[in-house]
């Protein structure tokens, strides 16, 4: 998703309330769907809304709270109970709240008595087809594999033996993050380092919505090039700027990445990270939940291929 797209979609999905409570089956499971990758990176997977469906679904791994479109919600008949307001960069809306009884990613289900966001996803350049998005408050209950190349999502859920099959370093996240006192849950943030930029770590979070490497910062120093781009708000747009320049290096514990592109943005959407990192940028990414790791590009044991 180019850099625009994914700060209109940050727009609308930055709510002020907390992420949904929910719960995942506790016997060991584990499923297999395929997603299709539309506009570069984005990735649609296919979601059951209490039971109907399969609907496309945006996968944002950057996204505290999964959404639903207004015109869905209708279509279901889902129950209104309240309201909640979106905060973007430079303005904010109110929004209904919808009761969901359970989603479903390929027999992956998990209930909920909390609410949904509902809002028309208006966002340019999203297919017209996706009906939502599916953010960490689902994706939390499993350990999940994303694999580009074989375009396929592997959820598990309860004690099973992908973390354990799967082999590679384990870079340790972050699953919540606290910011002048406040505390944000359904993270998904790493630490890295680029040498380029100074001494210090960053801390990025694993976002499946972007498609450049993304910091939240004034300048990238020498070699950077500025450029106009168009900052979306949802109730209005302005031109904004932004850098860019490619880095030497981008380690990842052990892993690193040459020769990369990188974007800065002085609008800072997220006050608990620096950062987005794509996890387009493997070719595939395991998230453990449970572990409170991920592996970057692993590979299978003999037993499991």
């Amino acid at each position: 998703m180019s850099l625009i797209r994914r700060f209109n979609l940050i727009s609308l999905l930055f709510a002020c309330f907390s992420s949904l409570s929910v719960n995942a089956s506790p016997a060991t499971t584990e499923t297999t769907a395929k997603i299709k990758i539309v506009k570069d990176s984005m990735i649609v997977v296919p979601v059951t809304v209490n039971g109907s469906g399969p609907y496309d679904f945006l996968l944002d791994t950057g996204s505290t709270n999964s959404m639903l479109d207004q015109r869905l919600a209708d279509q279901l008949t889902l129950r209104r109970e309240g309201e909640a307001t979106v905060v973007g960069f430079r303005d904010s809306m109110t929004v209904s709240l919808v009761h969901v009884d359970s989603l479903a990613v390929a027999g992956a289900t998990v209930t909920s008595k909390d609410f949904f966001l509902s809002t028309y996803v208006k966002v340019p350049n999203l297919p017209s087809e996706v009906r939502g998005v599916l953010g960490e408050d689902y994706l939390q209950n499993f350990d999940v594999l994303i694999d580009y190349r074989r375009q396929v999502i592997r959820l598990e859920s309860g004690f099973g033996s992908m973390a354990e099959s799967l082999k590679g370093e384990h870079l340790p996240i972050e699953l919540s993050r606290t910011v002048l006192g406040e505390t944000s849950f359904g993270r998904l943030v790493v630490s890295g380092h680029i040498s380029d930029l100074g001494d210090n770590s960053l801390s990025l979070l694993i976002d499946s919505g972007a498609n450049n490497l993304t910091l939240f910062r004034e300048n990238l120093g020498i070699g950077a090039n500025a450029q106009p781009f168009v900052n979306v708000g949802i109730k209005s747009t302005r031109l904004s700027m932004m850098e860019t320049r490619i880095v030497n290096k981008l380690s990842l514990g052990k892993r690193e990445v040459y020769n990369l592109a990188v974007i800065a943005v002085r609008d800072r959407p997220y006050q608990d990270v620096d950062g987005l990192i794509p996890t387009s940028l493997f070719h595939s990414i395991f998230i453990s939940h449970r572990g409170r790791f991920v592996i970057l590009n692993p590979s299978f044991s003999k037993a499991s291929r």
